[in-house]
């Protein structure tokens, strides 16, 4: 038992030893594989981030104008009356 147990143990290792160099050397080629598939990602990431940055400005621009609506509207409503009725 103790034999398979290393002979396990043994190929586990091997195994690994054998993943690893295989990703080094097939590295390189799945980089280059994969380069437009993640410069696509890249352009459409910024996009988004553009569109995003775009809505964000147009947000700040409305509320804006909202609190510059209120504030006039509150100087207005302390405005005292020259009515002569009150």
């Amino acid at each position: 038992m103790a034999l398979l147990g290393r002979a396990l143990g043994l190929a586990v290792v091997v195994g690994a030893g054998v993943a690893i160099v295989a990703t080094v050397v097939a590295a390189p080629g799945v980089l280059r594989a994969a380069r437009p598939l993640a410069r696509e990602a890249l352009r459409r990431g910024l996009d988004a981030v553009e569109r995003a940055r775009s809505a964000a400005a147009e947000l700040v621009e409305d509320v804006d104008d909202l609190v510059a609506e209120v504030r006039a509207e509150r100087q207005t409503d302390k405005a005292p009356s020259r009515d002569p009725a009150s």
